[in-house]
């Protein structure tokens, strides 16, 4: 066996080791896991100034992105939640219109099928109504 790279790990190892072999594991299974340990610390040991230089970088991002207490990714993603919420309420707001539309055209369907639409607001009226009953603006008969 060889010794391992870091002295910080010897006796956390050391104690592992006397564990599995008063468990009666076999000197192979022992040796395997003592390889895999100095492996894995050597991996690490070899990569300490690349993660050191990873934390420094991860702590300049975090210094960058955070103001206030509220990152910028944070107020971005609201800019962009608050965008999606007006849009929806457009689309929601002209389903309704196409919903409005269709119900007039169906109640007026013995009447007429095309309504009359308000010059001002395009609120769709009864061919009749001399004023709109969206805006009171005064229909006109030219209109359809």
């Amino acid at each position: 066996m060889h010794k391992p790279v870091n002295n910080a790990i010897k006796p956390q190892l050391k104690a592992a080791l006397r564990k599995m072999a008063s468990e009666g594991k076999s000197i192979d299974e022992i040796e395997r896991y003592y390889n895999v340990t100095v492996n894995k610390t050597k991996f690490i040991e070899n990569r300490k100034a690349e993660y050191a230089t990873e934390a420094k970088l991860a702590d300049q991002v975090y210094k960058a992105y955070v103001t206030d207490g509220l990152s910028r990714l944070d107020k971005i993603n609201g800019r962009f939640l608050a965008s999606l919420s007006m849009k929806n309420d457009i689309l929601i707001e002209q389903n309704n219109r196409i919903i409005e539309l269709l119900e007039l055209q169906v109640t007026n369907d013995n009447m007429d099928i095309n309504p009359k639409f308000c010059p001002e607001c395009g609120n769709p009226n009864n061919k009749t109504a001399k004023y709109c009953v969206e805006c009171g603006s005064k229909s006109t008969n030219e209109l359809p």
